[in-house]
């Protein structure tokens, strides 16, 4: 791939006359910026970019745009008003340069798992680019637009929201061309007054644009009638809708589950039928697989590739497994500690039970942004746990300690914290399992399974 924004276009919009430099993409990080990086300082409430000058000229930043110079610094700077304005400006600007197809995905659970695996499938094609990690936000996205090089024939990015008009504020700097939306559920439902104002924000990856002229949307999720009557009053070219009901553009026609994978036969746009197997621990992904097909049959790529998708793994803590031998036992890890909610963590514990293993271990964290129902959603999860088989069940988190006296069980545990877990988790843990792992981000299972990793004697 050749590069993305270049000199010529840092001049061009900042009206400027730089010579010879060589500039290599973007970053607000200097612990991951490489040689050539232009360098944003931005300011947050407990960080300033300004700081970080210096940093940025030792590895080698080609310029910094900044609130006020560092005239300590030899390094090429740009002064702005606002940082995080000229970033997302800067991106706009470059967006508006490129011929690429973008692809934007939404939703409420499985956006940065659909992308990697889109990632991961496409990963011999040098004029696919996706971006990186859960890069969703006000920053991560026009970021990841900057470093998107300039002949990528395709760009899939997600979006992400906490807050209503968000989506909005994203959409316009990406403008894409095909929008997808996973699903509608009661994440982050605290910062909304309902589900459907949570389905009307996830529309802007449409209604905030004229760019988008297809838009896959999942006919089985919450809303979806509602966001239909939408699309057809923006006046979208083509909508597309997938199910497990046959009348839709696409849907299983055969879904045949043996020990531990899943056979099927999907019918997409126009009865096109394709035949392939998933793993069973993929079993919650099969709307996500049927919006991956329908967007590359529109965008021209072979939606027989789909055929790889068993052979996906995903990033940390969105569902990759980990085998591990801890306390002089093996586990084989389900690892889904990057965030939770209760629709996320019904489909991934129902995953996780068809494992069927007469020792399934659960350790279940806290889900966070659930407003005034907090409690009750945590009530349900906890008694829905409890008509599974399993061998032991850890709660972690302040919310579930709270329902600890629901349920005393010798073999179910409350703990307020990840800490508490560690220091009792070997006298849990004595024998083989499958683990389950799942959490709100900042209950920080992960910090679990990185303790684990210590093989102990």
């Amino acid at each position: 791939m050749n590069s993305s924004i270049s000199l010529k276009e840092i001049n061009k919009f900042f009206n400027l006359k730089l010579k010879k430099i060589h500039i290599t993409g973007a970053s607000i990080d200097t612990r991951s910026l490489k040689k050539g990086n232009i360098f944003f300082a931005l300011e947050g409430n407990n960080f300033d970019g300004n700081d970080f000058i210096k940093r940025a000229e030792s590895k080698g930043a080609s310029v910094a745009i900044v609130k006020r110079i560092d005239h300590s610094s030899k390094l090429i700077q740009i002064k702005v008003n606002n940082t995080q304005k000229a970033l997302r400006e800067l991106a706009r600007f470059y967006r508006s340069l490129l011929q690429t197809k973008i692809i934007g995905i939404t939703g409420s659970v499985g956006k940065t798992g659909t992308k990697d695996a889109i990632s991961k499938l496409l990963n011999n094609k040098n004029s696919v680019f996706c971006s990186k990690k859960s890069y969703n936000n006000h920053i991560g996205l026009p970021i990841e637009l900057l470093n998107m090089p300039k002949n990528s024939k395709y760009g899939f990015f997600e979006l992400g929201m906490n807050h209503p008009g968000e989506i909005s504020k994203l959409t316009k700097i990406l403008q894409p061309e095909i929008a997808i939306i996973l699903n509608i559920e009661n994440v982050h439902i605290g910062n909304f007054h309902s589900l459907k104002e949570i389905a009307k924000a996830k529309s802007e990856i449409f209604s905030a644009t004229k760019s988008v002229k297809h838009l896959i949307l999942n006919k089985d999720t919450n809303y979806f009638t509602f966001i239909k009557d939408l699309a057809n009053k923006h006046k979208i070219k083509h909508v597309y809708d997938l199910s497990t009901n046959e009348n839709s553009s696409a849907y299983f026609c055969k879904i045949n589950e043996k020990k531990n994978t899943i056979s099927l036969s999907a019918s997409v746009l126009q009865n096109k039928k394709i035949d392939f197997n998933i793993r069973k621990d993929q079993h919650n992904l099969m709307g996500n697989i049927l919006a991956i097909i329908i967007c590359f049959q529109i965008i021209g790529i072979n939606p027989n590739v789909i055929k790889g998708f068993r052979n996906v793994s995903f990033s940390p803590g969105r569902g990759n497994v980990i085998k591990k031998y801890f306390n002089g036992f093996k586990q084989i890890v389900y690892d889904f500690t990057y965030n939770a909610s209760p629709v996320s963590m019904k489909a991934n514990l129902e995953m996780f039970a068809k494992l069927n293993n007469n020792k399934q271990t659960y350790i279940v964290g806290d889900m966070n942004e659930l407003g005034k129902a907090s409690k009750k959603y945590h009530r349900e999860i906890l008694h829905y746990l409890l008509k599974l088989k399993y061998k032991n069940i850890i709660f972690v988190g302040p919310i579930f300690f709270s329902l600890r006296s629901v349920i005393k069980k010798k073999n179910i545990f409350f703990f307020q914290n990840v800490n508490e877990v560690i220091y009792k988790i070997d006298k849990i843990l004595n024998y083989d399992c499958n683990l389950f792992m799942k959490g709100s981000n900042s209950i920080k299972l992960n910090k679990l399974i990185s303790f684990m990793g210590q093989t102990r004697k």
